[in-house]
């Protein structure tokens, strides 16, 4: 290297060390740079854990899924594969109905009646879609407990939209199904559950399948109270009648006998469950809704016959419709007796008398009032031989009162001598002293039929007469604000004109009969009684029974204008110059008598 480079060299190191002096950094500016690299450094920590914790996540998610998988796996065996999924609905309806079947469980979950409005106005929903149960439970041959209820079901929607299909696939051509048709026009609906292929899957021990089927039913009606009194369930057997569980009892019953239908029944809607053969053996239980969002909860278990072939299927149907009596009993199938009409006399009098003259007189009238008013006609008129023959027995008795009383007063306390000498005279003068009671007896079956059927009659509800907007519920007048023990907090007119007229024949009857004591204050008494009892039962009701009592007072007094009591006296006086005539009854009472030693005369020892 020569001289020229050397220097050359030289220059260039000593200008290098002076710029690095020159530019070196200063004390802010080292810690402005330390900063920044900490910085960096922390942000490529970060990501750094950030990386390994969304690795740790993915590993312990597929960890769970992993588990899980095993998990349902293990619970619900080949059926874990209907165990994910979104809940929907899908809705098939006619001119009756409309069903919303849940793809869960392939649930029926809410049922509308199209035709029908609740009391307030809105629509009719039998189901609702919060509470109800339709589900099917068996054990696998792994020894899994299977719930229908707890899978997903596919939808099969027909293109008319009157037919569903609810398919639970477990495997190539084995599946569960559950089927939903309806008509156009009807309140029927077809149901069938099927079981295919999966005769080798389900236990070879199972010979049965259980079945839920379970519903909270909603308040249709104005009245809670009449509600409450109505709901429960009912059921018939192959070898009985319907029967039904205590509207007043929270109650769960076991019936072994197979059962043709269960009903869920309302005031006056029901929902029912046919099978087309019979259910193996049932299980029913009913419950109060303590918090009243509800009216009670039914619950019905139903055992289904399983007999292992590759395709099983069990036919049923649901009817969802009105309590109206002529139209369950078309179905033939005993279903019209879930409509309370009283039992023995009392449901001839209404099955044979008050359906039929009702049925026939809403052909041609449409007011229900008139009707009423109608039907109290034909009954009074059927009723006034009875009634003559009361007021004729009450007459006799009023006219021999003045030959009583001077048996009453001849032997004071004596109330054996005193019945024995009224029962001569009664003979003498060819008087019945029942005479009066057997004809009013003879008339209770249809007060008491009346009182069950007006409640329950369907033809009734939302019927308007004068001021009641509904005939199958009370007549309010006025609301208290306030509730009376056994009262309720509302007046009812139409029950103040029943009591009313109630006392006012009762005061009469009391005139007429000479009925004095206790019983002329019970007479007075009763029909206040029944104004705390009727005042909130069916305005149609309290209408018929105030009818009633009109029509009766005015027969009453009708009589009366063609029955002189002079000439009846007089009639009475002649009949006791008559030989007494004794039936072979008090003749075969003498003789017995006669035969114990006692003098049937005197009912005294010889």
């Amino acid at each position: 290297m020569d001289r020229n480079s050397m220097i050359g060299l030289g220059l260039i190191f000593v200008i290098l060390v002076t710029f690095a002096w020159i530019n070196q950094p200063s004390e802010a500016e080292l810690q402005a740079m330390q900063h920044q690299k900490d910085s960096i450094t922390n942000v490529m920590l970060q990501q750094d854990s950030l990386a390994r914790a969304q690795l740790a996540l993915k590993a312990k998610t597929d960890s769970l899924k992993q588990t899980d998988t095993n998990m349902l796996k293990q619970t619900f065996g080949s059926f874990a594969v209907a165990i994910n999924g979104k809940v929907a609905f899908t809705t098939i309806e006619n001119k009756e109905l409309q069903l919303s079947v849940s793809n869960l469980g392939g649930t029926l979950k809410k049922v509308v009646l199209k035709n029908h409005k609740k009391y307030d106005g809105t629509e009719l929903m039998l189901f609702d879609g919060t509470n109800e149960e339709l589900n099917y439970s068996f054990k696998t041959n792994d020894g899994k407990l299977i719930n229908t209820g707890e899978l997903y079901f596919t939808p099969q929607l027909a293109a008319d939209g009157k037919s569903l299909s609810m398919v639970l696939t477990v495997g190539p051509n084995q599946y569960i199904e559950q089927k939903y048709s309806l008509t156009d026009n009807d309140n029927m609906v077809a149901y069938e559950f099927n079981v295919v292929g999966l005769e080798k899957t389900i236990a070879a021990s199972t010979n049965f399948i259980d079945m839920t089927w379970a519903a909270n039913m909603k308040q249709q009606e104005k009245s809670l109270d009449a509600e409450l009194r109505t709901t429960t369930i009912y059921w018939k057997t192959n070898i009985e009648e319907p029967d039904y569980i205590a509207e007043t009892k929270e109650e769960t019953k076991d019936v072994a006998a197979p059962v043709k239908w269960v009903s869920f029944k309302q005031q006056y809607f029901s929902a029912n469950l046919i099978a087309d053969k019979e259910f193996t053996g049932v299980k029913l239980t009913t419950k109060n809704d303590p918090t009243q969002k509800s009216i009670k909860f039914l619950d019905a278990k139903l055992v289904i016959p399983y007999t292992h072939k590759p395709n099983e299927s069990f036919g049923m149907k649901f009817y969802f419709g009105a309590n109206h009596y002529k139209t369950l009993a078309k179905l033939d199938i005993e279903l019209e007796r879930i409509v309370p009409m009283g039992w023995g006399i009392f449901r001839w009098v209404n099955k044979y008398l008050t359906v039929n003259v009702f049925f026939f007189l809403s052909q041609y009238i449409s007011s229900f009032g008139l009707i009423i008013l109608l039907l109290t006609l034909i009954v009074k008129t059927i009723l006034f031989p009875l009634v003559y023959r009361s007021y004729l027995s009450t007459a006799k008795m009023r006219v021999l009162k003045p030959e009583t009383d001077v048996i009453k007063e001849k032997y004071g306390d004596d109330m054996a001598k005193i019945q024995q000498e009224n029962m001569k005279i009664y003979r003498q003068a060819g008087v019945n002293p029942l005479g009066g009671c057997i004809p009013v007896l003879l008339q209770m079956p249809i007060l008491v039929a009346m009182f069950q059927f007006f409640p329950s009659a369907f033809e009734l509800r939302q019927q308007a007469f004068l001021w009641a907007p509904d005939l199958s519920t009370y007549d309010s007048i006025m609301e208290l604000g306030f509730a009376i023990p056994g009262y309720g907090s509302h007046v009812s007119l139409f029950a103040l004109l029943m009591t009313i007229s109630s006392v006012a024949f009762a005061v009469y009857n009391s005139d007429q009969s000479g009925m004095t004591g206790q019983m002329k204050w019970m007479s007075y008494i009763m029909p206040v009684v029944f104004l705390f009892v009727l005042n909130s039962y069916s305005s149609g009701l309290n209408y018929y029974y105030f009818v009633s009592n009109l029509f009766t007072i005015g027969q009453q007094l009708m009589i009366r204008s063609f029955v002189d009591d002079k000439k009846l006296h007089a009639e009475i006086q002649e009949n006791k110059k008559k030989p007494v005539k004794v039936s072979k009854f008090q003749q075969k009472l003498e003789e017995m008598a006669k035969a114990k030693g006692v003098d049937p005369k005197t009912m005294k020892k010889k």
